[in-house]
């Protein structure tokens, strides 16, 4: 896909419509998986501390969500002949069996009321992580994933999001996507391939997304679907 679906304009006033109580018409949507879908970021910050720990850096900051392991271990400072061995290291003890994880509010009822092959997962996290977080908290399965080991450019970059868009194309989805994040990143790399980008605070403030997204949402739980062929339409309802 080399360009927006819709433009900039057309997105700002979607996302207009939406802030005044108006439905919309949607061809698909784009999720981001931690802190987005899945209330993984504990576990995140976790791996990132025993990490930092065993490799001797600092403490990583919460700025680092929404990166790929091997950007974090770079942001990290790890020395360069060792990072390779850390984000291996990071991939290892983030993927491993047993982890209990809950979907975030609102999420498994919104998610479930989407039509099949109109919605994906767009996470940095790698192939193995993503599968294992996902399937502890026990959603509906998405109709593809997008992994970091999957991208060249990682978030903020736009890759991740424009295969995401790619992969619904494939699917029959034209149209406007909605994409969904909790950094900023993530809302960059959403914006910059032509998504329409809802942030959702948590792992960062609704004021520190707000530059950043077409519009901020309290949670899923503000978010109502309805039916229309092809796609879907989408309601942000007042709390």
């Amino acid at each position: 896909m080399s360009g927006p679906v819709v433009t900039e304009d057309e997105l700002d006033a979607l996302a207009t419509d939406l802030r005044a109580g108006r439905e919309i018409a949607v061809a698909g949507a784009l999720f981001d998986m931690d802190g987005t879908l899945v209330d993984s970021v504990p576990a995140v910050e976790a791996s990132w501390r025993m990490v930092a720990d065993e490799f001797g850096v600092p403490r990583l900051p919460a700025t680092l969500h929404g990166l790929t392991a091997q950007a974090v271990v770079v942001a990290a400072g790890i020395h360069p002949d060792h990072r390779e061995r850390a984000a291996a290291r990071l991939v290892e003890i983030e993927s491993r069996p047993g982890q209990e994880l809950e979907a975030l509010p609102g999420v498994r009822t919104f998610v479930s009321s989407l039509p099949e092959d109109h919605w994906g997962v767009v996470t940095s996290a790698p192939r193995d992580v993503a599968r294992a977080r996902y399937g502890a908290a026990r959603l509906p399965r998405p109709a593809f994933f997008v992994t970091g080991d999957d991208v060249t450019a990682g978030k903020p970059d736009p890759e991740p999001f424009r295969k995401g868009l790619a992969a619904l194309a494939a699917r029959g989805c034209a149209g406007v996507v909605v994409a969904l994040e909790d950094t900023v990143a993530g809302l960059r790399s959403a914006r910059g391939a032509g998504c329409l980008a809802l942030g959702v605070p948590g792992t960062c403030t609704a004021v520190e997304l707000a530059p950043h997204a077409h519009l901020v949402i309290d949670s899923f739980e503000v978010l109502r679907t309805g039916a229309v062929d092809p796609g879907f339409s989408l309601l942000v309802t007042l709390r």
